[in-house]
């Protein structure tokens, strides 16, 4: 049970948490030294032309303004949804900018998160009513050791192996980097389509098997307790079959807290996706954040974490209401 109370208290520490982390981004670019104009002009002219640096500095928001003057023209026009212009893609604003690149990250994150959950809770499922044998003893042993993998490393691994060295018949299937092939057009069509697959399955398959273990060991400790149970126990001494004591009694209560799990680890499959993203050259946030970082970019690299943020916060205030909705046993105050 969810009370107006409760959703209205966890409304305002969404609000504070988001606000706070808006002047966190906006303070932390400003702070590091250089002067993003100057890099944004260094890479067309040899040197830097008077005019041009004054009215790029002008157009980007670069004043000798107080920061709280900085920071109150910021917030006042993130209210109406101006992020502002993007050093490194000038002239595009930064809201083009994670419009362009947003989509892929969300079919990496959404695709891999899809899949991790589903192989989690499946093997979680078999090897929690296998407690105590040595199948299950060595499939945790291997869980525990992929949840110990990071992204970046797990995916230079796999871009070694399966795209730098494995040539069939002179024919490299998977892609080193990139979203898609510059042969093919951008567009509703199959020959763009089979492309961005080919050029997704590396970054896939690194954020799912590094993913999913965590998923599946939640799982397993879950049904590993709910076996102890006593309407567990009833079941097995009224003679009904394993099978149906697995789908209709332990699995679904043991999916309550897996369905938390993989909303909160939503956002640590985020940063792992980011990472990935700039390993493999995928053309999404992650890498556009990698060269907003390097470029000094401070309205992309503000956007963008605020994006992340607000996902992240969303994330956190929807497993609140999942589980009470999934458990009516709960109430939330």
């Amino acid at each position: 049970m969810i009370t107006k109370r409760y959703l209205i208290t966890r409304s305002i520490y969404a609000i504070a948490t988001t606000f706070v982390a808006i002047v966190i981004n906006f303070l932390l670019p400003r702070l590091t030294p250089g002067n993003p104009a100057v890099t944004a002009l260094a890479t067309t002219y040899h040197y830097l032309p008077p005019g041009k640096l004054k009215l790029l500095e002008s157009q980007f928001g670069l004043t000798n303004a107080p920061l709280y003057v900085q920071f109150e023209t910021y917030f006042w026009n993130l209210l109406h949804g101006n992020l502002g212009f993007s050093f490194h893609y000038y002239p595009e604003t930064v809201t083009q900018v994670i419009a362009q690149h947003l989509p892929w990250t969300l079919f990496l994150l959404g695709t891999a998160t899809l899949i991790s959950s589903f192989l989690g809770v499946v093997i979680g499922r078999i090897t929690g009513w296998m407690s105590g044998t040595k199948g299950e003893t060595t499939l945790s042993s291997i869980f525990i050791a992929l949840t110990s993998l990071p992204y970046f490393w797990f995916a230079i691994i796999l871009q070694l192996v399966l795209a730098v060295d494995l040539v069939i018949n002179g024919f490299r299937f998977f892609p080193i980097n990139g979203s898609y092939s510059v042969f093919v057009t951008p567009g509703v069509n199959l020959p763009f389509i089979i492309s961005a697959l080919r050029h997704s399955l590396l970054p896939l398959i690194s954020i799912v098997v590094t993913a999913f273990p965590g998923f599946a060991l939640t799982m397993r400790n879950t049904m590993v307790n709910l076996n102890k149970e006593d309407y567990i126990t009833m079941a097995k001494a009224k003679g009904l079959r394993e099978s149906h004591i697995v789908k209709k009694y332990a699995a679904r209560n043991a999916v309550l807290p897996v369905s938390t799990h993989i909303v909160l680890a939503f956002g640590y499959i985020v940063a792992g996706a980011f990472f990935v993203e700039i390993v493999f050259g995928y053309q999404g946030i992650g890498y556009v954040l990698y060269e907003a970082v390097t470029s000094q970019d401070f309205p992309l690299t503000d956007g963008i974490f605020l994006v992340i943020t607000l996902t992240v916060i969303i994330a956190n205030f929807a497993a609140d209401l999942l589980y009470a909705y999934l458990d009516p046993r709960v109430q939330l105050r």
